[in-house]
């Protein structure tokens, strides 16, 4: 009767588990298995040690490793050894194999130092190993693999909800920003300020700063993931009458790491009723290095540029880019006589930032006709 190995006990050597791999001592027990791979050999169950594991004698080497929780000392076990490099690797029956490590005593003088097992390790040390001639055989009369129905539904998830690595992250708006009539600065500066905070793409760090009272619920119930959540239950039987789940969360989750990854997010929408208009954040690093500005290389960078095409000056692009407090501003037309209306009242913008306390550092104004929009976004202009 083979000894059955409990799974369900299984866990990985605790530090000192290990043996390094310069070991002699190691080093001799491996060449003492390298002929008894393939064969059954005897092991005598010497002791059991605190952390569950066991000091057995094999191939005349006193090693640890793991056994079912029932064995008693004393008792022959059983070994299949299927590996001696570059691990040693024992199968009690015909359960998976375990790791062996020449067993060390508390205290010994001279015994090879020890290291915990890494997570890797952990792994694959708990992966079946089964031999060759023991694999399927696969071939056309083989049954297709299937996938089950929670796994389909995470598959159709990440397949629906994913964007191409370098696509830019875009927010669609759905409503212009301000109301019809001259545009109030405030209520703009106050618009687009929502349409990022309210986007949901940094939700968590806004929860983080509800848990610390910076932040108020109100405000949060105003993203996409708190809307989400209050409206489980509605968003569940829709889900079941379209047959499928709701991706609407895969597809915020995959917004958040590309914007992660690019450190930038565009806004797609009206500035105000039929205004259309283009803006793009992005924070930058290590600007300052390549300005060659020591003080400013651990200063962040940021840049935020828009892009109209309005009735009367055509199309008009203007980037900001902030280092610490230095303000850099550069605009560009498609037109001189545009170019030229806009130097004109380059005195105003500046007076104005010079109020607002944000002085401009260096100010261009070009004819350049600006970036031509990205593909799909020919209605911007």
């Amino acid at each position: 009767m083979q000894t059955r190995l409990d799974s369900a006990g299984l866990r990985p050597l605790v530090p000192g588990g290990g043996q390094a791999v310069a070991d002699p001592r190691q080093a001799a027990f491996q060449r003492n298995l390298a002929p008894m791979v393939g064969k059954t050999v005897a092991g005598e169950v010497l002791a059991k040690i605190p952390d569950g594991s066991y000091l057995v004698r094999v191939a005349d080497t006193n090693a640890r490793m793991m056994l079912p929780g029932g064995t008693q000392v004393g008792a022959q076990v059983a070994l299949n050894v299927v590996a001696a490099h570059p691990r040693p690797l024992l199968q009690v029956g015909t359960e998976q194999a375990q790791l062996a490590t020449v067993y060390t005593a508390p205290g010994e003088t001279g015994a090879a130092q020890t290291r915990p097992m890494s997570s890797a390790a952990v792994l694959l040390n708990k992966a079946p190993l089964v031999p060759a001639d023991q694999l399927p055989t696969l071939d056309h009369t083989s049954a297709q693999a299937t996938l089950s129905p929670a796994a389909r539904a995470i598959a159709s998830a990440l397949t629906q909800a994913y964007t191409a690595p370098g696509a830019p992250v875009v927010i669609h708006g759905k409503q212009a920003l301000v109301a019809a009539g001259v545009p109030d600065p405030g209520r703009l500066e106050g618009a687009l300020k929502n349409v990022l905070g309210e986007s949901g793409l940094f939700y968590e760090s806004h929860v983080a700063e509800w848990a610390e009272g910076k932040r108020s619920l109100q405000e949060l119930a105003r993203e996409p993931q708190m809307q989400r959540m209050m409206q489980g239950a509605t968003s569940d039987a829709m889900a079941r009458a379209m047959g499928g789940p709701d991706l609407s969360a895969a597809h915020m989750i995959n917004l958040q790491l590309h914007a992660q990854e690019q450190g930038k997010v565009q806004w797609h929408g009206e500035a105000w009723p039929g205004q259309r208009m283009q803006w793009e954040v992005e924070r930058e690093e290590n600007e300052g290095r390549s300005r060659g500005r020591g003080e400013a290389e651990e200063q962040p960078v940021w840049r935020s540029g828009v892009r109209f095409h309005l009735p009367l000056l055509g199309k008009v692009a203007a980037s900001v880019t902030l280092v610490g407090d230095q303000v850099h501003l550069t605009m560009q037309s498609d037109s001189d006589d545009t170019a030229a209306e806009l130097r004109a009242w380059s005195g105003e913008l500046q007076r104005a930032l010079d109020a607002a306390g944000l002085p401009l550092s260096t100010l261009s104004i070009g004819a350049e006709a600006p970036a031509a929009p990205a593909k799909g976004d020919s209605d911007a202009s």
